[in-house]
């Protein structure tokens, strides 16, 4: 009897086993359909997240709006104009809520012959129609030259009316007056020289050479700059070139290599600018720079939101003129476009003091104290 009731009690714990395997496998498993299309996905160069409520208020996406969030873009979404922060709601029309829409949309659009994409960015309605080919903004497309600065790679046979659809400032940037483009083409008689507006040349696509956020400017770290800093080899980050406002004050110094803003890295300047947008909208962010091989940690703060990184490629040249900078083995058009006049002032304007008037000596001061009057002013005898 007591043998029977052993083996009763141990085929009874059998089957509760099994139950609770079966129930945690069911579990499992449940849990497991619940978070399909969880985490990122990537098609046609974007990165994209289902939204969290955290990405909602980030990048302000209405609570009805459904999609997934852009994380990260690049060619061909990007020459497209998609944008980190985007929000794709549909491909083709065909609605996109989640991953797992993304990726069956993505599967059935060809590139070949386009998609198009409804995206919403700022809260605004944006259609993109997206392809797999050069467009007119790659420098390839434009054919100009890839070793020189002169007019050799100016495509040939543009007119006027290729330009129809510039504004009064583009028009005005087609090219130098006919003496001018005489003197640049070799010779009085040859017709004057249209140059491509900075649209048709791409100039929102053009590598990036510094940033600036909060007060602090930031350059990419070339092999040169890190041999002359001094800057470890494993070190992989953005040299602080200036600093001043919110940044000085909080310890940050020039000649610092900054690495990672609130954890997220920052090789360069485009990484550097989706990591602030991530904390834009927020007050405090930690900074993390490699000083003489040390890492430290900085916080950076503001009375008003963070807001994020704005950058600028290099400045406008002339065609033939003479390279501003060292060799960089690679294209001037890589960071570069060709203008006439108008991208840049003749003289930098923070060069030119304000020229003060003479004062007569015992004169009463025409402002509040700045120091010895006659730094400034010339001193007139009564």
């Amino acid at each position: 009897m007591p043998d029977k009731l052993n083996q009763h009690r141990h085929k009874n714990r059998q089957r509760f086993l099994l139950l609770l395997t079966l129930g945690a496998m069911a579990l499992f498993f449940m849990a497991a359909l619940m978070h399909i299309g969880a985490g990122d996905a990537e098609w046609a160069g974007m990165s994209v997240s289902n939204i969290t409520p955290a990405l909602r208020m980030e990048f302000n996406i209405p609570k009805d709006e459904q999609g997934v969030v852009v994380n990260w873009s690049e060619d061909p979404a990007y020459s497209a104009g998609v944008l980190g922060g985007d929000l794709l709601k549909a491909i083709n029309n065909k609605k996109v809520k989640n991953i797992s829409e993304f990726l069956k949309g993505a599967k059935a659009a060809n590139l070949e012959t386009g998609v198009l994409l409804d995206m919403l960015r700022n809260g605004q309605p944006l259609y993109i129609t997206m392809e797999n080919k050069l467009g007119i903004n790659d420098k390839k497309a434009l054919n100009l030259d890839a070793a020189i600065t002169g007019t050799a790679g100016i495509p040939q046979g543009m007119t006027q009316a290729a330009f129809a659809n510039r504004s009064p400032a583009e028009t005005a940037e087609a090219g130098p007056a006919a003496g001018e483009a005489g003197a640049i083409m070799g010779g009085q008689n040859t017709p004057p020289l249209k140059l491509p507006s900075p649209r048709e040349q791409g100039a929102v696509h053009k590598e990036l050479i510094e940033g600036h956020w909060l007060g602090i400017e930031l350059i990419p770290l070339t092999p040169e700059l890190a041999k002359e800093y001094q800057v470890p080899a494993e070190i992989n980050g953005l040299l602080v070139d200036e600093i001043s406002l919110e940044s000085a004050e909080s310890g940050i110094l020039a000649g610092d290599v900054v690495v990672a803003v609130n954890r997220i890295a920052t090789p360069d300047l485009i990484a550097f600018t989706e990591a602030t947008r991530r904390v834009k909208n927020r007050y405090k962010a930690k900074i993390l720079v490699s000083r003489r091989g040390q890492l430290l940690e900085f916080t950076f703060s503001s009375t008003r939101t963070l807001g994020f990184s704005q950058n600028e490629a290099a400045q406008p040249i002339t065609p033939n003129a003479l390279s501003p900078h060292r060799i960089r083995h690679q294209p001037c058009t890589a960071c570069h476009i060709f203008m006439a006049t108008g991208g840049q002032l003749p003289t930098d304007a923070g060069d030119i003091l304000p020229n003060p008037p003479p004062i007569t000596r015992g004169a009463i001061p025409p402002h509040e104290y700045r120091g010895k009057c006659n730094t400034c002013h010339i001193i007139l005898k009564k």
